[in-house]
């Protein structure tokens, strides 16, 4: 376990396994630890140095109260303090959910430190947001942690994340998430690798496939029968494509 502060806060990270540089940026209610729990960590680290990143208001990372400071900018000047502190120029991304969000916020802001993404479940589109779901669910979080949401959270390994998460850092993480919502307009010409995995099942497939179409050099894997959160917990699935994407040569 390593750490850098930035604007204030303390990012904690953790680097294991060898060859070229990957980071991983969990989801909303997760940190670093999932992808050890999924079965990520066990089947790259013999093909890449990983660098798993806590997020601000997640994991052993600090948790500011101020939700600008999770906007997704900050996000990616977060994850740079990490790569300079580790004299990484280049790595490959791979986001899970809201850590694809990340990575497409880092790849429109800093393209020449991104080699490649990966975006499991996650898309750059614009989404209205209700005004009183999003009350509910902030109040919710500030005033009774994550516990109303674990109830049908599996498998248990997630749940028992989304039970230590902190409610107030994430309250803060989905009001900034309303504030900023939209296609950065960086993204149409970076020149960055980009795949994007989805399920068949996730309600938000349509928008997935209008970020790739944005892209310029995006590709799409549909898993067949898969929802939201497999894209990120069949690593049976996803690693294989993963390994051949981030395999090929490029220019």
């Amino acid at each position: 376990m390593a750490s850098v502060v930035r604007a204030g806060s303390r990012i904690e990270y953790e680097v294991t396994g060898d060859g070229p540089p990957l980071v991983l940026l969990h989801g909303f209610f997760g940190d670093r630890s999932t992808w050890h729990a999924a079965g990520h960590v066990g089947a790259l680290a013999d093909q890449f140095r990983l660098i798993l990143i806590d997020l601000i208001g997640h994991g052993g990372s600090d948790a500011p109260p101020d939700p600008a400071r999770y906007q997704m900018g900050e996000h990616a000047r977060d994850i740079v303090a990490v790569l300079d502190s580790l004299d990484v120029d280049l790595a490959g991304v791979w986001g899970a959910s809201m850590g694809g969000r990340v990575g497409f916020g880092l790849m429109a802001r800093f393209p020449g430190r991104v080699a490649a993404l990966i975006a499991g479940g996650a898309h750059a589109c614009a989404v209205e947001t209700d005004p009183a779901e999003l009350e509910r669910e902030t109040t919710l979080l500030r005033e009774q942690g994550t516990a109303p949401f674990a109830g049908a959270i599996e498998p248990d390994w997630m749940r028992r994340v989304v039970l230590r998460a902190d409610g107030r850092a994430l309250a803060a993480q989905a009001l900034s998430d309303a504030a900023e919502q939209g296609m950065a307009p960086e993204l149409d010409s970076a020149p960055v690798p980009v795949l994007l995995l989805a399920g068949e099942r996730d309600p938000r497939l349509h928008l997935i496939r209008v970020t790739a179409s944005r892209l310029s050099q995006a590709e799409i894997v549909v898993l067949p029968g898969c929802g939201h959160f497999d894209t990120f917990a069949r690593a049976d699935l996803t690693v294989p494509l993963a390994r051949e994407f981030l395999g090929r040569p490029r220019p």
